[in-house]
């Protein structure tokens, strides 16, 4: 879909996995700048002349899903433009690079004709090139999951760390009765919280951890303010996840919350993103007295591990 081949194209970080000219010199050294995608995005290169030479290129120009354009700088060689241009077709995507250079600027009367000699070359010269890498770049896009994630409005957030109680329990066993599972476990945790003197800080949440042995975990959990003392039954004191996240806003029922954590798996996958071992809903609604259909869930996804994950004390 658009939303993938977009993203491949709109930053440089998988660019040496589909470039045509990246095994040409494997020894060359490649510096990134500037945001990560969009306009401002760079990429420095610095290899052998007789193969990859030096010079960069950024993004200059970015209309989501439909366009990407770049300035690029040859040194010694001059300067050019290029551009991708998107149009989705059916479940697919019809993507053009093209190619703008003025070959006869500053080079006189003489120097004009002769470019304008070569200039009837260049398609030939370049024009394998980005073939090759358009054909890397088909292979790359159709590897990654084809759902489309384009309406979907992802933030990348630090997650600050902080006091929670939780309740564990096995996330496979509960999935048939989860909701009442998960309301008899906030509701131990409430009456710990009163117990404790502990005010909350921040809306409930329910966490999944994926444990070494394979196992999956849930634990139901509400931020403190504070750190807890004695604690009975099933409640447990701990840390709240922390780290660098992915995030979105889930608006509707709960039940409706599927489609969306796969167009999170897309995004990941097309961004190079590796989903680390915790991921957790963040309940900032309460459904007793607010509408399904107006209900607001925060959904975060770990990409990278976090040291504070629901750690006992």
């Amino acid at each position: 879909p658009p939303s993938t081949v977009f993203t491949l194209v709109n930053g440089f970080e998988r660019f040496e996995s589909w470039s045509p000219w990246a095994p040409l010199d494997p020894e060359a050294v490649y510096t990134y700048s500037g945001p990560a995608s969009g306009v401002g995005a760079k990429l420095a290169w610095s290899g052998d002349p007789r193969l990859v030479g030096s010079g960069w290129q950024e993004i200059i120009e970015s209309q989501p899903y439909t366009l990407v354009r770049m300035q690029l700088d040859f040194e010694q060689q001059g300067r050019a433009q290029s551009y991708f241009q998107l149009v989705g077709v059916g479940r697919g995507t019809e993507l053009t690079w093209g190619f703008d250079t003025d070959l006869v600027e500053g080079q006189g009367v003489f120097g004009g004709l002769l470019a304008r000699y070569f200039g009837l070359f260049f398609d030939r010269w370049i024009g394998s090139d980005y073939e090759r890498g358009l054909a890397s770049l088909k292979r790359l896009a159709e590897s990654l999951p084809a759902t489309d994630f384009g309406d979907l409005a992802v933030e990348v957030v630090d997650v600050p760390a902080g006091n929670m109680l939780y309740v564990a329990g096995n996330a496979l066993d509960a999935a048939p009765d989860m909701a009442s599972r998960l309301a008899t476990a906030y509701a131990e945790i409430r009456e710990a919280m009163a117990d404790g003197d502990l005010s909350q800080a921040g809306p409930r949440m329910a966490i999944t951890r994926r444990l070494a042995n394979g196992r999956i975990e849930l634990l139901a959990a509400i931020p403190v303010e504070g750190p807890a003392q004695e604690l009975k039954g099933e409640v447990r004191a701990g840390r709240a996840p922390s780290g660098k996240a992915v995030r979105f806003v889930h608006r509707g029922p709960y039940e409706q919350m599927a489609p969306g954590y796969e167009k999170l798996a897309a995004y990941l996958a097309a961004h190079g993103l590796e989903e680390g071992d915790v991921s957790w809903e963040q309940y900032v609604s309460d459904p007793s007295d607010t509408p399904a259909d107006e209900m607001v869930t925060h959904i975060y996804a770990l990409i990278q591990a976090s040291d504070t994950a629901a750690e006992p004390r």
